[in-house]
This record gives structure tokens, C-alpha cells and sequence, in this order.
């Protein structure tokens, strides 16, 4: 059996046995027979802004994404004190603040085409507004999610740099005390071990830290804290949108659910009607056939009689 089906870029609700348009009244699920679409400028509008800030989420997310892989390969090699690592946390911390800013936006639109009257669209419309609301909270979770992993990346590498800087302070310690150059001898040696096992066997020579070079250090390390708690707090709030969209979601859900089943009960309909009008037309064929042949049966009876009455 042959399904109903959505021509959402014309707008229409095709029957699939009849290529018929289907219509109705939005606000009467049972009310489903031919009549055109209703035309909402401001639906319209909202749908194309809506679909425009998805593709702008949707691409930071993955360019944050390629961040958070460059990251992970930076701290698998060791290589977490580099120009190139500080300078992909600095990018992917703007990423974040334009995503969330956009997020906020879009869900404001969301907010305004969830509160259109339903009785100003047309079932399509309805089923394409709850669509964009599915996907706003696709992108939500998955912007979430990738935010997450991000954060655990940034504090591994932060708590790294915060044990590289107390050795590389202690190795300074010793430097500048000559009564120390035995024990500097041995902490080094213990130090360039543990380094050895930290860094999965990559060699990294660092000469002694410098008090500017320290203090700079220690600074970025105190920033990227207090990114890594903005970005927590965008999370959390962030799962107050979803959880709005969530509730926004299932009430559309109801109103989509109608328009299928009744969708469905259209199609089921039509084709009851198909059949029952093929079985009328094969009797009516059938009642022609005996018909002429009874015809037939008269006219050579006809003639018969007719050749006994003259003959």
C-alpha cells in the first residue's frame, strides 16, 4: 500500500494513488479535503531566519569540533605549551561566545514562531515548525556535547601546564642556589623521568623558566580557568533552553501526530473509494455485455420470425 506523503518545497500534501492535493481547516484535524494552502508572510520569514542561524550553529560547531581534535593531538604529543595550542584555546573560546550567542537569538525566533496561531497555518506549516524546533535541539545537544569534551581537554592540558610550571619554579629554586647544584642534579634527573612518562616517551628539552616567562605562564593558566567556569555556566544555561524546546517539541508532537493519522485516514479513504468505484464500473461493463448480448439474442429472433411470417 502505497503511502500519503509531504511535498514540503511546494508546500503541498500529495495523495500518492489520486496526485491529488490534500487541504484543510489547521484547527480541525478531521477536516482534510481539497483547497489550497494558506500563505504566512510572517511563518515565512520566521521558518528562513530560523533555518539561516541553524546553518551559522551548525558550521561553528563543526569548526569548534576540528578545535577540540587539534587539542587532543596536541595533548596525546606532549606539545601543550605551544603558540599553536594557546592560540586554538583563544579561537575556540570566541567560537563558543558567537555559538551561544547565536543559540539565544534562534531560540527567541523559535519562541515567536511557536506562538503563531495554529489556525493561521496550514498543516504543512505545522509539521515544518516542528521540524526547525527538532532541529534547533539536535544542534543544542550536539553543541553540548562537543562543549563538554572540549572543557575536559582544556582543564587535562591547564592541570599539565600548572605541574610543569611548579617543576619548572623548582628547577629555578635550585639554578640560583650554587649550594644546591647536586640536589638540582638529581631533581632534574627525576624530573626528566617523570616528564618522560607524562609525555608517552616524546623528548622535550625545556631550559630553566625565566620570572617574566613564569608569571605569563601562570597568568594563561588563571584565564583559561575562568573561561572553563563561563563555559559551564553557558552549558547550564543552555540546558534551560533545551529543556523549553523539549516541552515546545512534544506540544507540536500532538498536533503533527493528528495531521498523520488523519493523513493516513484521507489516504485509507480514497482508496476505499477507488475500489468501490473500479467494482462499479466492472458491473456497469458486465451490465453492458449482457445487455448487448440480449440485444443480439432479439435482433436473430427477429429475423427468424419476420422470414416465417413473409416465407
Amino acid at each position: 500500500m502505497q503511502n500519503p506523503f509531504l511535498d514540503l518545497e511546494n508546500q503541498t500534501i500529495i495523495d500518492s494513488d489520486t496526485d491529488e492535493q490534500v487541504g484543510g481547516d489547521p484547527s480541525d484535524p478531521s477536516d482534510f479535503h481539497l483547497k489550497p494552502f494558506k500563505d504566512s508572510p510572517e511563518f515565512q520569514s520566521l521558518k528562513e531566519s530560523i533555518q539561516a542561524q541553524l546553518f551559522e550553529i551548525n558550521g561553528q560547531i563543526g569548526t569548534l569540533q576540528q578545535f577540540t581534535s587539534s587539542l587532543q593531538n596536541s595533548l596525546q604529543t606532549g606539545q601543550i605549551r605551544t603558540k599553536v595550542v594557546e592560540n586554538v584555546i583563544k579561537r575556540a573560546s570566541t567560537n563558543i561566545h558567537n555559538v551561544n550567542s547565536l543559540m539565544k537569538q534562534c531560540n527567541d525566533v523559535v519562541q515567536r514562531i511557536d506562538s503563531l496561531d495554529p489556525n493561521e497555518l496550514d498543516k504543512v506549516q505545522i509539521i515544518q515548525r516542528e521540524k526547525l524546533v527538532r532541529d534547533v535541539r539536535y544542534s543544542i545537544n550536539e553543541f553540548q556535547e562537543t562543549q563538554k569534551e572540549y572543557t575536559q581537554l582544556v582543564k587535562s592540558i591547564n592541570d599539565k601546564n600548572k605541574s610543569a610550571l611548579l617543576q619548572d619554579q623548582s628547577v629555578k629554586n635550585y639554578t640560583d642556589d650554587d649550594s644546591n647544584k647536586a640536589a638540582l642534579s638529581q631533581e632534574q634527573d627525576r624530573q626528566e623521568q617523570l616528564q618522560q612518562q607524562q609525555q608517552q616517551h616524546v623528548e622535550i628539552i625545556r631550559e630553566p623558566i625565566n620570572n617574566e616567562e613564569f608569571a605569563y605562564q601562570q597568568n594563561l593558566i588563571q584565564e583559561r580557568d575562568r573561561e572553563i567556569t563561563n563555559i559551564e555556566q553557558g552549558i547550564t544555561e543552555l540546558n534551560e533552553i533545551f529543556k523549553d524546546l523539549g516541552a515546545v517539541v512534544q506540544q507540536q508532537g500532538l498536533m503533527v501526530d493528528n495531521i498523520e493519522a488523519n493523513l493516513y485516514s484521507v489516504h485509507d479513504n480514497t482508496q476505499m473509494a477507488s475500489k468501490e468505484l473500479n467494482r462499479a464500473r466492472r458491473s456497469q461493463k458486465v451490465s453492458t455485455k449482457w445487455c448487448l448480448y440480449l440485444l443480439v439474442a432479439l435482433s436473430v429472433m427477429l429475423f427468424f420470425l419476420i422470414l416465417v411470417v413473409f416465407i
